[in-house]
């Protein structure tokens, strides 16, 4: 492959099959109506920016350039011209993320897990992540903070279109079912920030049923009427047969263990041991 030197970047040629698509990309959704515009400007005008890629072993990773490489597929090219990066893998999945922010928009969330695989996988701090994307370490952090939002919550506020400032105000919320609720009354009423931040606060101060709780008397009759169910168990295992019925009552739980007698008579008369322990 033929290889040239521009800004302190190898520029190479290489074949689109030694090319592959990075699991960790910032960009997660393109469109077909998208890649299919990109294929016809590269049909009409060529690639006019390189695809950015780092070595491994005999295979290219693609760093930069996934709707690029789409586009150049869908046209049946067999080469492309790539810039090859030799920093860091670190260094290189920072510049995945700063070229992807200064082609296209990228969704906030998709920013977001980015900047949360870069921070996982490197040992770089959210300090210096927030200098090379030239943002605040706090406007680095409450990014990072949307990623909490369940998985059903981020599809639907992407699915909707709903701000970053819209899906932030909703981490207010502890309920899942609460937070996909009001994704979808502000998908359907147009709701504002500021009226979206309203509606939370009255259902953070609706009053919750209280929470029921098992009292001490409750669990201690409940103990005993599992222990006397594991001695019925066990005396079925060696072949008595014993056979056991639990009853509820309003103040007791009556269980009631049927034994066939020592000496049993033509009329098989049958012996009852009868247990109650009382309920709370």
């Amino acid at each position: 492959m033929s290889a040239s030197i521009g800004n302190n970047r190898a520029i190479t040629r290489v074949p689109l099959s030694r090319i592959q698509e990075s699991p960790d990309r910032p960009r997660r959704a393109c469109t077909d109506d998208s890649i299919a515009r990109l294929a016809e400007s590269i049909r009409l005008h060529g690639l006019l920016s390189p695809l950015l890629v780092r070595q491994a072993g005999d295979k290219c990773i693609l760093v930069a350039g996934y709707r690029r490489l789409a586009a150049l597929r869908l046209l049946n090219r067999s080469w492309a011209e790539v810039i090859l990066l030799t920093g860091s893998p670190c260094d290189c999945a920072l510049i995945a993320l700063v070229e992807n922010l200064q082609r296209e928009q990228l969704h906030y969330l998709d920013v977001a897990a980015a900047c949360r695989t870069i921070l996982d996988r490197f040992p770089i701090t959210q300090e210096r992540l927030a200098a090379g994307l030239s943002v605040s370490p706090s406007a680095l952090a409450n990014r990072l903070r949307l990623l909490k939002l369940p998985q059903c919550v981020q599809a639907a506020v992407r699915q909707h279109g709903l701000s970053e400032r819209h899906a932030r105000a909703l981490l207010c919320l502890s309920s899942e079912t609460d937070q996909l609720s009001l994704v979808e009354l502000s998908a359907q009423k147009h709701l504002s920030v500021a009226q979206l931040e309203k509606r939370i606060d009255d259902c953070l101060s609706k009053p919750h049923p209280p929470k029921r709780t098992i009292t001490t008397a409750l669990r201690d009759s409940r103990m005993i009427v599992n222990a006397l169910l594991d001695t019925v168990r066990q005396l079925t295992r060696i072949g008595v047969p014993v056979q056991s019925k639990v009853e509820k009552g309003d103040d007791c739980v009556r269980v009631i263990v049927t034994i066939p007698a020592t000496k049993q008579p033509q009329s098989k008369i049958i012996q009852e041991q009868r247990y109650a322990a009382p309920t709370a």
